[in-house]
């Protein structure tokens, strides 16, 4: 089921953790080695890991039409634009908005065109900045449903983005307090680990740990102390056989809501 905090989610992973230049001559080159999208094609992408329909949707002059005629309204630029509001200029240039005062888009090629090498040599070819008016067109707002709630089953949407819903049961089943909330974290540094498949509404920061964390620490056997960090989020993914990259992505919160829904962890 689509997810607009996903959305968030991949635009932050493509755009600060993996390795991802811009050249509009190999737009579709999403390794996260060394790749290469244009802005079109950077959110496009993202939308559909979030699992959007796109249709056929393939550059800013059709994205519009394409996102309207499934579920999204276009709506006029106030400056005061919602997380995962796509900003859009219908002849120039796409980005999403993160929330708090930033975006993420595909600029220019370290060549300051539109064709180069692969992965970002500049580190700003991809990146996340403060708001601007490119001048944007219109925001793309999604209205229809969204996921990261129980289904109607009372099972979790095993959809890749760990939110409140998700937290909470993990929360149960580890036998701590349920408030939906993963507290006292520290703000991942991008370089040797992240979470971009964690809700930024579910994440509090501060340092001191979470109790959720603990648990599942002492559950796995590594140094307990409340941190969601690189030791911690390799120590589960090795829980349940995956790559042990330490970046906290989409298939990592679905091995955990799979596991949820069979109350375990």
């Amino acid at each position: 089921m689509a997810s607009v905090s996903t959305l968030v989610n991949r635009m932050r992973y493509w755009c600060a953790v993996a390795n991802l230049g811009y050249s509009q001559t190999d737009r579709w080159n999403f390794n996260a080695t060394a790749g290469n999208c244009d802005c079109s094609s950077l959110v496009i992408h993202c939308l559909k890991e979030a699992g959007f329909d796109t249709g056929s949707a393939s550059y800013t002059g059709n994205l519009s039409s394409n996102l309207v005629a499934r579920g999204w309204k276009r709506l006029p630029v106030d400056g005061h634009p919602q997380a995962g509001d796509i900003l859009l200029n219908d002849v120039h240039h796409v980005a999403v908005y993160l929330g708090g005062g930033q975006l993420a888009q595909a600029s220019i090629s370290e060549q300051g065109t539109v064709s180069g090498k692969a992965g970002d040599q500049t580190g700003r070819e991809t990146n996340i900045r403060n708001y601007y008016d490119y001048p944007w067109s219109c925001y793309l707002r999604y209205a229809g449903g969204q996921s990261s709630a129980p289904s109607s089953s009372g099972a979790l949407a095993v959809d890749g983005n760990v939110g409140p819903a998700t937290v909470r049961r993990w929360q149960q089943v580890m036998g701590t307090t349920v408030d939906g909330i993963i507290s006292g974290q520290l703000v991942p540094d991008e370089k040797t680990y992240w979470r971009p498949a964690i809700d930024s509404s579910v994440v509090q920061y501060g340092g001191t740990g979470s109790d959720l964390i603990r648990a599942v620490q002492k559950t796995l056997g590594c140094g307990v102390d409340g941190l969601l960090g690189p030791a911690t989020i390799k120590a589960i993914q090795a829980h349940y056989g995956l790559t042990q990259d330490a970046s906290f992505g989409p298939a990592t919160a679905r091995a955990l809501q799979t596991a949820l829904n069979n109350n375990r962890f």
